[in-house]
């Protein structure tokens, strides 16, 4: 198998409906990371042996010819180099400031997951290996453009405001400093299915562009989890 499309857009930025319009178009796309394989990608976040190929020899094992999310936008360059045939899309928001408040959302999200197991908040979702191996991969996110391992992640939150927008704005410069204009489309999932399908060559499908209103389902996602974090104490009783 091979990459044909690379979505270098960060997470926040529309890639769950990037995934469903490129599957719509007929690739295999490839969101996040699966759970069978965040243990090669943990081991490559550290340095353990695993290289970035072997982490992408994966995906195109699976037979998926198409990426999109993170941490999978942080290697676009290693995609590009591995497929120089493959398109790149880079998804945006409106604007800097837009996706930092959504990029909080999700991490506020992503902070419940990770949080480890005390009294005060029993949870053992991190007693679950690919949770665990989730939380070392996400520490990759943002060293390509100079950030500290997990300072994308997590480091965010000791620093002002603004911060985020910035390396929003570096990444989508360096995306577009690196791939050839005539590889590259700037796209806003807001703008539909004629710019999309005339950079891949593809006919409009006759069904509206999907939209996948993510922020309200981390919400409630979070919301959730806190719930059934606590749901077990009452069974200490019977």
């Amino acid at each position: 198998g091979r990459i044909e499309v690379i979505g270098a857009g960060l997470g926040r930025t529309g890639t769950k409906s990037l995934q469903a319009a490129l599957d719509i178009l007929g690739y295999k796309t490839y969101h996040f990371v699966f759970p069978e394989h965040a243990e090669h990608w943990a081991s490559y976040a550290e340095g353990r042996g695993a290289s970035s190929d072997d982490c992408l020899d994966l995906i195109a094992k699976g037979g998926y010819t198409a990426t999109c999310d993170q941490p999978t936008a942080d290697l676009y360059a290693e995609q590009l180099r591995k497929y120089p045939n493959a398109k790149v899309v880079l998804t945006i928001r409106d604007s800097p400031a837009a996706w930092e408040e959504s990029w909080k959302v999700l991490m506020n999200f992503i902070e419940i997951q990770e949080r480890p197991f005390s009294i005060g908040y029993p949870s053992f979702i991190q007693w679950i290996p690919f949770m665990r191996h989730w939380k070392t991969m996400r520490g990759l996110m943002g060293t390509h453009i100079g950030l500290q391992p997990g300072e994308l992640i997590r480091g965010w939150r000791c620093k002002p405001g603004g911060w985020l927008a910035k390396q929003y704005s570096a990444h989508n410069d360096k995306v577009a400093a690196t791939v050839p204009a005539e590889k590259l489309l700037v796209f806003n999932v807001k703008e539909g299915w004629a710019p999309l399908c005339e950079f891949l060559g593809k006919a409009i499908p006759d069904k509206p562009f999907p939209f996948a209103n993510e922020s309200s389902e981390i919400q409630m996602a979070t919301k959730v989890m806190v719930a059934v974090t606590y749901s077990w104490i009452p069974l200490l009783f019977l």
